[in-house]
């Protein structure tokens, strides 16, 4: 029986055809209805008329058996027609294999026609490319009752279609239709291929009643082998309307992905004789089964894809279609997931040869891509090599905004065009322009297709480009370690003559193995940018630098800047580089190497801010510094916040100069530092010339900062002049003039080991007469340690090349307090030693010992000069000294030598020495003071020895001395000094005197004058005697007479004077022993002699000059003038 579905139509009621309920019979009530008396016999009935209906149906059942019987009704027939039916709507001829008909029930419960074991071929008996269980048919009861067979439905079940089978043996292609002569996909072929396959259906079910098709779990297997895809039909309907509109549902999955269709096809029509065909799709794109397929891949979203079709007499067919996804998510090879939108519509028009893009329409969450373009076969005479299709889109209305750059969306317009050579699989993007407000970008690009991740080459260059728009259009894909850096570490300015290299043979994306420098690289060239570092140090801003990248690694070069700290000072940075190696390991660390300059407050808040932090250790602040400051500053830089900065390496090197800490540092005052300063995560280690605590001095001090680090060490020379010990010790200026250079350690517990440079110094020890020139090498070495002004030098160390000097000093108050020497040795063979303790104004000094050399003590003592006065003039001190043998000059030493004086400075107040010489012969040597003056008297049984040991003249020898002198309280010291039995030796004066020719004379000596021989070597004396002043610097003689056997002198006048000069005069007597006979005889020797002391025979004589190299003048006529008559020749 045939049963068909009517089309429902809506229903519009007017106003007037609206009734009121309370009008309808329902709203009325009734008279209650009253049991019929012949009820049972109407049951009775209404079983009779249903055993009539079961019988009849029977009957009719019967008689549709025999009219399919009588009517040829058989599997042949039914075989045909189906083959008609659906060779009409698959618009391709085709055959259906089956086993004999039998009955059942179709979809409706009404009378069907089965044929099991169904087979689909090419006619005649071609491939079979189709099986199912069985086809049903539904058959229109009344026509078969008239004997015409018509089919109301064919549904097909259960079965298994593979078109791949239908491709010939020799290689066919189902696709050949649609390509050109040289096998490319022709858009004009397309079109007509389209509209012949709707006119073939169109065609197949015209003028008869066309059954509905029915497909039901249909699975059909595109491709062949491994590549072979899956379309699973859950249920599908083909049917044609009244109208003769072709109508097609479906609902269906391919490759795991559910899809809707809906389609029309329509006849040409009276009113234009068009012909028009519709179809829509609706794609979900979330899988439905596991996902086993290499990227790149669809992970979610919906598609609506639509296309229509107008083929109008005398007007080219025209298909447009258009494709729109939302919320559409992506992952593709080397990328984090696309989420967008993507809507794109086109036109095929026959004759243009080429596909129109009208619109194309790319959206991401910030991101707008808006283009037009075309795809086309390229002409013969353009491909030049293998067919190729060729393409161009360009864009004037798109923002890009990358989800990941904090930048404006940038407004750009490009162009893009190419080919696609589709037996290489290739596509080529010969022409890639960009251009912005400010800048433009160009390129070329090839990809390669294949199995597995493609092949990519990208070349794009960058003339001139503001940042924040090479940012927004730098591919996400490309140099992702590079690019991440970049996006968040670099802002504002333009980037100049910059480039971008990708490259990867197939299959290379994906692999889990970092692109390597030579498949991509970078050179970015900016200009007055901002650089920031990491962590919280402070961004480099106004720079100049290049960016480089090359695989995993990225070097950034700075070449000038500026740092702007947070506080407002500046400093300026060049010659800066950031290395990132492997910049896609975790962590990521970058080494920085940066050169800065500024004042020193800027650097020192600079290299204090993390992951640096250098001022962590030392308690002082940036605005504790001033001066100027200049280095390089090198550090591992963590790329991540959370990286603990006490696994890091870095260093900061600076110089600076007219350096100064406002507060103390470590107890010291420093200004006008210049030097250098490392600073790493172990130590810290300055060297520098300062003023320490208002000294110049020299500065090395190693600062441990890690627990690996090295001792604490504090090295310090001070440059110590006059007017810098005056400050901390002016008690050393009284043994100290001139520069000293003391190298201090410091150690812990605020100890200081000390060694000074005494070389360009004067070392004195005014007390004892020694010192030490300037330019003599001395060191003196020392442990200091301070207490509040007392301040105590313990092993002390003085060494020179002849000298030695060991113990311990006190200073009090800036002054020597006290001194221990457990050894003096001031001079060769000295060994003794010394104390010195402070008293009043003065110093208590005790020397003992077994040797001495005591020349300086009497060069001291005995000088007459202001110089030797000063130089202890204001030093009261006590002596006390016992020393077993002491040295003086002349090679002459005492022993038993006991010195006691109190005095002040060249005033020796009160002096007792006792002592003898090398013969045994006893010294003594006194001197007091009183209020009313002061006297000397010195003995001694050897006045060689003594007179050589202080150094007033060394060609005496033997002899008994005393002297005797005395003074007023101002006054000179005046008296006498007599010697007795002693003899002068080798007197180079007296030689001259007696050997020597005379001037002006006829060539004779003295000794030939007087016709005598005198010996000039040896003069023996029996007796001298001569009256002496002593003053303030002069020394004068009077009365002075020399009496002995061979020879005799008197003499008179100043031995030396304030200026160090000479001017002695006298008389020399050869043959003093006859001579002085003749002096004694009473008149004779007044008148011929020349009085007491004076002999017959005479020669006068002269010493003036350099007290030291007097000049000697004697008168020749002289020594024969006897007596009286000389005195006419003796000098004035």
């Amino acid at each position: 029986m045939e049963k068909r579905t009517e089309r429902h139509e809506r229903v519009r009621f007017r106003r007037d055809e609206i009734t009121a309920l309370e009008k309808y019979p329902s709203a009325h009530t009734m008279e209650p209805r009253r049991p019929s008396r012949r009820g049972a016999g109407a049951w009775a009935r209404r079983i009779a008329m249903s055993l009539l209906g079961l019988v009849l149906l029977c009957v009719v059942g019967l008689g549709t058996l025999y009219l399919a019987g009588t009517a040829g009704l058989g599997s042949e027939r039914l075989k045909r027609e189906a083959s008609a039916a659906i060779s009409a709507l698959a618009g391709a001829p085709i055959e259906v294999q089956a086993g004999p008909a039998g009955f059942s029930l179709d979809s409706s419960r009404l009378l069907a026609l089965e044929i099991p074991d169904v087979a689909l071929a090419t006619p005649p008996g071609g491939t079979v490319f189709a099986r199912a269980g069985a086809i049903r048919f539904g058959v229109a009861i009344w026509p078969l009752l008239g004997g015409d067979l018509q089919l109301t439905e064919i549904r097909l079940a259960d079965a298994t279609i593979e078109p791949a089978l239908l491709a010939k043996d020799d290689g066919g292609d189902w696709s050949a239709g649609l390509r050109d002569e040289r096998g490319l996909f022709d858009p004009d072929l397309i079109v007509a291929s389209v509209f012949g396959t709707i006119d073939h259906a169109l065609a197949g079910l015209r003028g008869r009643a066309a059954p509905r098709i029915s497909l039901d779990h249909v699975t059909v297997r595109l491709g062949k082998g491994d590549a072979a895809r899956t379309l699973a039909i859950e249920t599908a309907q083909a049917w044609t309307s009244e109208e003769g509109v072709l109508q097609l549902s479906a609902a269906l999955e391919f490759d795991g992905h559910p899809v809707s269709i809906d389609g029309t096809a329509q006849p040409p029509t009276r009113r234009d004789g068009g012909t028009r065909f519709a179809l829509t799709a609706d794609i979900g794109l979330d899988r439905n089964t596991l996902d086993t397929e290499p990227s790149p891949s669809v992970l979610s979203g919906r598609s609506e894809v639509s296309l229509r079709g107008l083929r109008l007499p005398g007007a080219p067919a025209q298909l447009r279609f258009k494709a729109r996804s939302q919320d559409l998510v992506v992952a593709l090879p080397e990328m984090q997931p696309l989420v967008g939108d993507v809507e794109i519509g086109g036109l095929l028009k026959s004759g243009t040869g080429k596909v129109e893009f009208e619109r194309v329409r790319l959206a991401t969450r910030r991101s707008t891509l808006l283009f037009n373009g075309a795809f086309g076969p390229a002409p013969a005479s353009e491909a030049g090599g293998p067919p190729a299709y060729r393409w161009e889109f360009v864009s004037n209305g798109s923002r890009a905004a990358a989800q990941d750059v904090p930048e404006p969306a940038l407004p750009f317009a490009a162009r893009v065009a190419g080919t696609f050579a589709p037996t290489e699989e290739v596509l080529t993007a010969s022409e890639i322009g960009v251009r912005t407000g400010q800048g433009e970008l160009v390129g070329q690009a090839t990809v390669g297709f294949g199995n597995g991740a493609p092949a990519i080459a990208l070349a794009l260059d960058v003339p001139n480009m503001p940042v924040a728009h090479a940012k927004q259009l730098w591919p996400s894909e490309v140099a992702t370690g590079a690019r991440s850096w970049v996006l968040a570490n670099v802002f504002g300015g333009t980037v100049r003559d910059s480039r971008i290299r990708f490259r990867v043979p197939a299959g290379r994306l994906g692999n889990g193995v970092a692109l390597n420098g030579e498949e991509v690289n970078g050179h970015f060239e900016v200009d007055d940018t901002r650089f920031d570092i990491t962590g919280d140090l402070p961004a480099v801003r106004d720079a100049f630098g290049v960016v480089d990248f090359q695989g995993s690694d990225v070097d950034i070069s700075l070449s000038s800047g500026t740092v702007f700290m947070p506080t407002g000072r500046t400093l300026s940075a060049e010659n800066g580089s950031f290395l990132i190696r492997n910049v896609e390991s975790k962590p990521t660390i970058g080494y920085m190497d940066i050169d800065v300059k500024g004042e020193a407050p800027a650097v020192v808040e600079f290299a204090s801010y993390k992951p640096i932090d250098a001022m962590r250790h030392l308690e002082l602040k940036p605005e504790d510094f001033s001066g100027q400051a200049a280095g390089n500053v090198r550090a591992e830089i963590p790329l991540r916040n959370d990286f603990p900065i006490e696994h890091l390496d870095w260093e900061v090197d600076l110089t600076y100069d007219n350096l100064s800490i406002a507060q103390p540092f470590e107890g010291q005052e420093v200004t006008q530092a210049k030097g250098t300063i490392k600073v790493d995560p172990q130590k810290a280690v300055i060297e520098a010339s300062a003023k320490l605590n208002g000294m110049p001095a020299e500065l090395k001090l190693t600062e441990p900062l890690g627990d690996q680090g090295p001792a604490r060490d504090r090295a310090v020379s001070l440059i110590l002049d006059d007017a810098a010990r005056e400050r901390i010790a002016p008690g050393l200026n009284e043994m100290l003039s001139g520069p000293v250079k003391v190298a201090v350690s410091l150690e812990e517990g605020g100890t200081q080991r000390m060694k000074a440079d005494l070389k360009e110094a004067r070392l004195s020890f005014p007390w004892v007469g020694w010192s030490k020139g300037k330019g003599i090498p001395a060191t003196a070495t020392f442990t200091m340690t301070s207490d509040g002004d007392r301040i105590s030098l313990s092993d002390f160390k003085l060494n020179g090349e002849t000298f030695a000097v060991e113990g311990e000093l006190r200073i009090a108050g800036g002054e020597l307090a006290e001194a221990r020497f457990g050894k003096v040795a001031l001079n060769r063979g000295d060994d003794a030693t010394m104390s010195l303790t402070k008293q009043g104004r003065g110093y208590v000094i005790k020397v003992g010992g077994a040797s001495f050399d005591a020349r300086s003590l009497i060069k001291l003592y005995l000088a007459e000069t202001e110089k030797a006065e000063k130089a202890v003039e204001s030093v009261p001190i006590t002596l006390d000294a016992s020393v077993a043998r002491t040295t003086g000059f002349g090679r002459e030493t005492l022993s038993d030598v006991v010195v006691k004086l109190r005095g002040t400075g060249t005033d020796l107040g009160t002096l007792q020495i006792s002592a003898r010489t090398a013969s045994g012969a006893e010294v003594g040597i006194i001197n007091e003071t009183d209020s009313d003056g002061r006297s000397v008297r010195i003995d001694s049984g050897d006045a060689g020895a003594l007179v050589r040991f202080l150094n007033i003249y060394e060609y005496m020898q033997g002899g008994v001395i005393r002297v005797a002198l005395a003074a007023t309280a101002n006054g000179p010291l005046t008296g006498q000094v007599e010697a007795r039995d002693f003899a002068i030796v080798n007197e180079p004066k007296l030689r001259s005197l007696i050997s020597a020719p005379l001037p002006e004379s006829d060539g004779r000596s003295l000794a030939q004058a007087v016709r005598r021989n005198l010996d000039d070597q040896r003069a023996n004396f029996e007796r001298g005697f001569a009256l002496i002043e002593k003053g303030d610097g002069y020394l004068a003689i009077d009365r002075g007479v020399l009496r002995g056997p061979s020879i005799g002198a008197t003499f008179k006048g100043t031995f030396y004077d304030q200026q160090n000069n000479m001017n002695m005069t006298g008389t020399f007597m050869p043959a003093y022993g006859i001579n002085r006979i003749f002096g004694e005889i009473p008149l004779f020797g007044q008148i011929l002699g020349n009085g007491r002391d004076r002999g017959l025979i005479g020669i006068t004589f002269r010493l003036a000059g350099d007290a030291k190299e007097p000049r000697l003048e004697v008168n020749p006529l002289s020594a024969v003038a006897p007596g009286i008559f000389r005195s006419i020749f003796e000098y004035d």
